[in-house]
């Protein structure tokens, strides 16, 4: 009997072992499965989190590269144009400068009586929206008179310059005399020019899309021709935000 117990004991032993390595091997609970998946997307959540800041700092990186590029080619442009301009006589210059001045005093004139009726006819000579050279205007926070000036040396020069670039220039304690020196540009034509565009702002003379011609060394040809500045401007605003070819080399 006592032999019987022990076997049957073993017996029941075996048994559970099997049932303990059946239950092991059973397919997964609800409860386990849940879990599971959570952990899964626990996972997948940090590793998406992980690769959209690594996107992230990349555009950043980018975005600063881009930024520092062009301030560096700005820096060459503002060097090589005042470098330029100040081997014109001073007193040539600031002759040029007041005769500007009085360009630009008027077109800021007429834009304080009608602002609307100075855009619309500024963007039909430079071949521009008039909403576009409007916010142009505010984002640089420029009077219309020393936009429109920027506008016709731009559109003149051979140098893919911006409208933009030369208002920086002036902001950087640059005058129009220099700028239009420093581009190449004859400074009495320069000058004429301006006098030119801001009869159109007052409306004493019908834009046309033909940019007042400015004759020099560094003149780009075709201008009173009917290409307009909008074609220049816009080239060089797409040369601006690529950051690849904005410093301008003059020649001397």
């Amino acid at each position: 009997m006592k032999r019987l117990s022990m076997w049957m004991a073993l017996v029941l032993v075996a048994c559970a072992g099997v049932a303990q390595a059946q239950s092991n091997a059973s397919p997964p609970t609800k409860a386990g499965t849940q879990a599971h998946a959570s952990g899964s997307a626990a996972v997948s959540l940090i590793t998406s989190h992980r690769e959209g800041s690594a996107q992230a700092t990349t555009g950043a990186e980018a975005d600063a590269q881009m930024k520092a590029d062009a301030d560096a080619s700005y820096q060459r442009l503002k060097q090589e144009i005042q470098a330029r301009g100040a081997r014109t006589s001073a007193s040539a210059r600031a002759a040029a400068e007041a005769r500007f001045e009085a360009s630009g005093k008027r077109v800021d004139e007429e834009a304080s009586k009608d602002e609307a009726q100075v855009a619309a006819r500024l963007a039909a000579e430079f071949k521009t929206m008039p909403g576009a050279l409007l916010g142009e205007k505010n984002r640089l926070d420029a009077g219309w008179g020393e936009l429109m000036i920027a506008y016709a040396l731009s559109a003149n020069a051979k140098a893919s310059v911006t409208a933009e670039q030369l208002l920086q220039l002036r902001a950087d304690h640059t005058g129009w005399g220099q700028i239009a020196a420093g581009l190449g540009l004859d400074l009495g034509d320069a000058a004429n020019a301006a006098k030119a565009e801001a009869r159109v702002a007052a409306g004493l003379a019908k834009p046309d899309g033909r940019v007042a011609v400015i004759h020099g060394e560094g003149a780009r040809a075709g201008v009173g021709a009917g290409i307009g500045a909008g074609a220049g401007l816009d080239a060089g605003r797409a040369r601006t935000s690529a950051g690849v070819g904005v410093g301008v080399r003059i020649k001397n």
